[in-house]
């Protein structure tokens, strides 16, 4: 009981402990057709790079490279509209 006892004050101190952060997942969306909201055309066949909740890479399809790792969307046909989701937020 005493083993127990002494113990037990070190069970919060294993939750404090951390691993090492994992580095955000990537995510690469190719083929993907643009729209910024800034009035221009649409820019159609670009890729876009998302790392973890931040997009870090936006341009054509043959300027942007693919990082080592990375999960490869093919989103030929479909169209990205960054920032509106949370056009309807209470």
């Amino acid at each position: 009981m005493r083993k127990i006892l002494l113990t037990l004050p070190l069970v919060p101190i294993l939750f404090l402990v951390q691993d090492s952060p994992t580095p955000p997942q990537l995510l690469v969306f190719r083929h993907v057709t643009v729209i910024n909201m800034t009035g221009s055309p649409p820019s159609p066949d670009m890729s876009v790079v998302v790392a973890g909740t931040h997009i870090t890479q936006v341009g054509r399809v043959d300027q942007v490279n693919t990082p080592k790792g990375a999960r490869v969307i093919d989103a030929s046909g479909k169209f990205m509209i960054p920032g509106l989701w949370d056009m309807h937020f209470h």
